[in-house]
């Protein structure tokens, strides 16, 4: 069985330990660089940590894929949802992973550093 492992992980927005301004009102971007445990493959991926609060104030309809909901910011809430993504996402090849993590998160391209440093 493989599953998925962390390369790298960052958010554009917010430095840990930082927290938002409002962590109950708030939208969070992420890209996380992914690949198989013991294994040479790597796909960048991206996803959006997003409030109940914030989602209200929409003034369009919105898609929910590739967004984490969470009544309030919290690291260590975020590393446990991540977690638990990638252990429901373990398959027999990595292609499989891929899909797989695709059905919550964006992306997928293959990696190679160019978008996360």
């Amino acid at each position: 069985m493989i599953y998925p492992e962390i390369r790298n992980i960052l958010s554009p927005d917010l430095e840990p330990p930082n927290l938002p301004d409002d962590p109950t009102d708030c939208e969070v971007a992420f890209q996380v660089l992914v690949g198989p445990k013991d294994g040479e493959e790597e796909e960048i991926f991206s996803f959006t940590v997003v409030t109940p609060v914030r989602l209200a104030q929409a003034v369009e309809p919105r898609w929910g894929r590739g967004n984490l909901v969470v009544l309030k910011f919290d690291w260590q809430i975020i590393a446990h949802a991540i977690a638990q993504l990638f252990a429901r996402c373990g398959r027999e090849t990595w292609n499989e992973v891929r899909a797989e993590l695709s059905k919550e998160l964006l992306g997928g391209a293959s990696g190679g550093g160019t978008a996360i440093n």
